[in-house]
């Protein structure tokens, strides 16, 4: 096997030049910045190089043939093409041999071979850019991407690479294998809420006929979140959730129990509405149910559309209203009737949680129905909508009972999810988006959350491989391997 002279020379020099580099005379003048900098630089030409050689390689390797059979079509042989390969190291240019045939198109059996992408950008490139802009906004992204690398990339290319990556999320989710769950994470849990998205004006939803002074021409639309995960019980007493909740600076300083984690956390979000996330859910669980799982329990903070689909599609789930939700509106008409300062507000709340936690709602509510007759009717409307609220939700709020069995009572889960997964990033400063981008954003953004995003990324590779080439993905090395000796 005889390298390519100049390409190999070329190699040689460079690594001898950085060996001088970093221990001849000039170096000693030199400070530790400016080193790093200079072998930063130098190690991405060197491996731009070692790159070229590679394919040069595989060129003079491949076996040129008269003609290529693809599915009994007779293929004959045109020549050499060349293509660009963007990679992390910078654009490198691959000649293969190229099979053609009028009205067919033509076949590149090395790009098979090594699995070469549709676009010219690497898989490499690919994944590493796409995680960036999941983090931070694409026209950053790319800024970063450039100062590192020394190469620049269009906003545009990296929003397109993230729409192809995200018409694989929905194949993924069908294969995707659950973690292992301990024996004591028995309580399955699913939650949902609603966070909004803002969108382009084109994609807004349809603005009222008149807008109101200082009303944006762009809109939020909803998007719907569900989370679902395993977690072990956790009992507690009424004075635990009390004291978390509304803290009483006389009380004695106790232990704080060790609170079990969610384990097998699972993120999904989407513009497409309640049922489309609740379909979704549906499968999510399924695939969770076995033996070990003894308890069900659905979280939501009242909404009444979540509540029904709980009901319809989870009838088996314990359905339990967010402890957190039921806290605010207890502090709205504490404030209502004592005001923000009154001295007596806090142990207000403190007997009104109790009632709620205890079972003695009927306590509470007749308070509040003798207080209602007592105060303006501004007043009025608020311990009305708490009346009411109480009333329709008493069916979930058997909150001795819950935390007797260990369950949990709040979403902070899926509060953290709509944080997480929607505000961190779409809700940065004059971000708006449409329906399409955010979408793609949501499930990326959930994969990476979940933790599956190399799985997704090897099972987008090959699935992508698969369908450009019809064959299998050619692992010469398997990638674990490949991590570990890496590592």
């Amino acid at each position: 096997m005889s390298f390519t002279p100049s390409i190999a020379q070329n190699i040689r020099t460079e690594v001898e030049d950085i060996i001088e580099m970093v221990s001849g005379v000039e170096s000693q003048t030199k400070t530790a910045y400016e080193i790093e900098g200079q072998l930063w630089w130098s190690m991405l030409a060197l491996g731009q190089q070692l790159l070229q050689l590679f394919f040069t390689m595989r060129e003079k390797q491949e076996t040129q043939l008269k003609s290529y059979d693809v599915d009994d079509v007779n293929y004959p042989y045109v020549g050499q093409k060349k293509r660009r390969y963007v990679s992390l190291f910078g654009e490198v240019t691959v000649k293969r041999g190229c099979y053609w045939l009028k009205d067919k198109g033509g076949h590149y059996p090395l790009d098979e071979a090594l699995s070469l992408p549709q676009r010219s950008f690497s898989d490499w490139v690919q994944q590493r850019l796409s995680e960036l802009t999941l983090v931070m906004p694409y026209g950053d992204a790319v800024d970063i991407w450039s100062r590192w690398l020394g190469w620049t990339l269009s906003k545009r290319s990296s929003e397109q690479l993230n729409t192809d990556h995200g018409e694989w999320v929905r194949d993924y989710d069908q294969v995707r294998e659950n973690a292992e769950v301990p024996p004591e994470a028995c309580i399955l849990v699913i939650s949902a809420d609603g966070k909004g998205i803002p969108m382009t004006r084109q994609d807004s939803p349809p603005p009222e006929a008149r807008r109101g002074r200082g009303q944006n021409k762009t809109a939020k639309k909803e998007s719907t979140i569900t989370a679902s995960y395993a977690i072990a019980p956790y009992p507690r007493t009424s004075d635990d959730i009390i004291q978390a909740l509304v803290p009483d600076s006389n009380s004695s300083d106790t232990p704080k129990k060790v609170r079990p984690t969610p384990v097998d956390k699972q993120l999904f979000g989407t513009l497409q509405g309640q049922e489309a996330a609740f379909d979704h859910l549906v499968e999510q669980v399924s695939r969770r149910e076995h033996s070990q799982v003894r308890h069900r329990v659905a979280l939501t903070d009242g909404n009444r559309g979540l509540k029904k689909r709980v009901q319809q599609h989870f009838p088996h789930f314990t359905l339990i209203i967010d402890i957190i939700h039921v806290t605010e509106y207890l502090w709205e008409v504490a404030n209502t009737l004592l005001g923000e300062t009154h001295a007596m507000r806090d142990t207000w709340m403190r007997d009104a949680l109790r009632c709620v936690l205890d079972d003695d709602l009927d306590r509470l509510l007749d308070h509040l129905d003798y207080q209602f007759l007592r105060v303006s009717s501004k007043k009025q409307a608020i311990v009305k909508k708490v009346r009411r609220y109480l009333r329709n939700n008493r069916q979930h709020m058997d909150y001795q009972s819950y935390l007797a069995h260990g369950y949990p009572i709040g979403t902070g889960v899926i509060e953290g999810a709509c944080r997480h997964l929607v505000k961190d990033r779409f809700e940065q400063a004059g971000m708006r988006w449409s329906k399409l981008g955010a979408q793609v954003m949501l499930d990326l953004r959930a994969t990476f959350l979940n933790g599956d995003w190399d799985d997704f990324q090897r099972f987008r590779r090959h699935q992508a491989h698969q369908q450009r080439y019809s064959s299998s993905h050619p692992d010469i090395i398997p990638e674990d391997i490949m991590m570990r000796v890496a590592a």
